[in-house]
């Protein structure tokens, strides 16, 4: 079945999930969740960083499509990966050039370097730019047509005035780029926007350059690239809206761990609170990295019984443990994340907190969140979307989303039915895990796009008491 098709939402190509509501035969009480995914990514760009091991294994490694689509790029500089289960090793070798996507703007591409292409992953080219940039690598590096459509200049402004030179190939501000010289001036940068991608690109550069430089950003976002880099021995300092290096050398270990994804735990946190009936589920080794768990903490907020346990710390500097709930929303009230640091906790689960708020009283309030509109889709217009499918009403702000809750006075019953999921795995998983406790069928059309970030969503759901499964194309 074909959606919508452009830029910011692209025809269907995955297969569709099928979602029978209500629970289903002896739920786990315990599940695991795979590793993080912006943590992988940071491990796997170790790699690439002065004075990295020969051999870097990456154990719990995320292996989804995001993670993956740097492996044909690190391979075309040199550095093969070799995946057994969740332990990815890279390792040195001949580089295997990848093939040029064609452009309709570029009759030419530059000659005698590498052309690196992380498909949709604008982590992947972000901070692959700002890595590439910091070690004097020249290459091109490029996209699909979708990322091609997402904004670079977060990136390569503030790399620039670090005296990197970063071309545009095509269209000003989006990919394919350049990386020609290397960053090597000193300076205080201010960041134009609060996301992370845009803090981490600029601050490996630096570190990869060995050059000191401040960065000033306007929100606290995930702060990974910082503890990872600390783990390595960097010095940097740290205060309200800014980051500084001091240009001192940093050593990248031969072993790095990284923590189950509290974004990929939330799905069936959601979906045990969705159904009800006060059983506990527990989902451990989960990193809580206060600037990752908005989602939970905002939930706690409102009612929902959410716990930490068996906390303790990572040697890359990472909070980890148990996250504990019982089911049901009984007495959880309507929601507010409309602060910058709070959206920022939890922006890959804003649309899953639509659809549990949509099963709220009241009216609840997502806001600062026109970042979204930049990601795989719209995502604040795919989000109201997909809600509206199953009954909801959600409205579309400049800047987020309200959210009309389905047990205030008089609306509408939530429904099972067809959902678009857009191509976008967060929309999909959102919109598969409210179908679980809806009564009947529901097809999110294009829904196995959840291997992007998570390949065994539908196992952990099911193991949970989900009845879900894909639709072999």
């Amino acid at each position: 079945m074909l959606e919508v098709k452009g830029p910011d939402r692209p025809a269907t190509i995955s297969p569709d999930l099928v979602v029978q509501g209500g629970r289903t035969g002896d739920p786990a009480s315990t599940v695991e969740v795979p590793g993080d995914k912006s943590v992988s990514h940071r491990a796997l760009l170790a790699a690439l960083l002065p004075g990295a091991p020969r051999r870097l294994t990456i154990r719990n490694a995320n292996l989804g499509g995001a993670v993956r689509a740097l492996f044909p790029a690190l391979r075309a500089l040199g550095l093969d990966t070799l995946v057994e289960g969740d332990v990815l090793t890279v390792r040195r070798a001949a580089p295997v050039p990848q093939q040029v996507r064609p452009h309709d703007g570029i009759p030419h591409w530059p000659d005698g370097i590498p052309y690196l292409e992380t498909g949709g992953s604008s982590a992947a080219a972000r901070l692959l730019i700002g890595v590439l940039a910091g070690a004097g690598r020249g290459a091109v590096v490029d996209g699909d047509d979708v990322l091609r459509h997402r904004p670079m200049d977060w990136i390569v402004t503030p790399l620039g005035e670090l005296g990197a030179d970063i071309r545009y190939l095509g269209r000003p501000g989006r990919l394919p780029v350049i990386v020609g010289g290397r960053v090597h001036r000193s300076r205080r940068v201010e960041l134009a926007v609060g996301s992370a991608q845009a803090r981490s690109a600029v601050l490996l550069g630096a570190v990869a350059a060995g050059v000191p430089a401040e960065l000033r950003h306007p929100v606290r976002s995930r702060d990974h690239t910082e503890r990872m880099l600390a783990a390595f021995g960097a010095r940097l300092t740290e205060g309200p809206g800014v980051v500084g290096y001091d240009g001192g050398a940093c050593s990248v270990p031969p072993v790095i761990d990284v923590p189950g994804d509290p974004s990929l735990a939330a799905y069936p946190v959601a979906a045990h609170l969705l159904w009800g009936g006060g059983g506990e589920l527990r989902i451990p080794g989960v990193c809580l990295n206060p600037t990752r768990t908005g989602f939970f903490d905002v939930l706690r907020r409102a009612g929902a019984a959410i716990d930490y346990q068996d906390l303790r710390t990572t040697s890359g500097g990472e909070p980890v443990g148990t996250v504990v709930t019982r089911a049901g929303l009984d007495g959880v009230r309507a929601v507010t994340a409309d602060d910058p640091a709070t959206l920022h906790a939890l922006i890959d689960e804003v649309p899953l907190l639509a659809v549990v708020a949509a099963r709220l009283p009241g009216t609840s309030r997502i806001g600062c969140a026109a970042e979204l509109r930049f990601k795989e889709t719209d995502r604040l217009v795919t989000t109201a979307r997909m809600a509206a499918a199953f009954g909801a009403r959600v409205s579309v702000e400049p800047d987020g989303l309200t959210v009309h809750g389905t047990r205030a006075g008089g609306t509408a019953v939530l429904s099972a039915g067809t959902v678009p999921g857009f191509e976008d795995h967060r929309i999909a998983m959102a919109a598969a895990t409210l179908a679980t406790a809806l009564p009947g069928r529901t097809t999110i059309t294009g829904g196995a796009c959840h291997t992007t970030s998570f390949p065994g969503f539908t196992a952990v759901l099911r193991a949970v008491g989900a009845a879900i499964h894909e639709v072999t194309l």
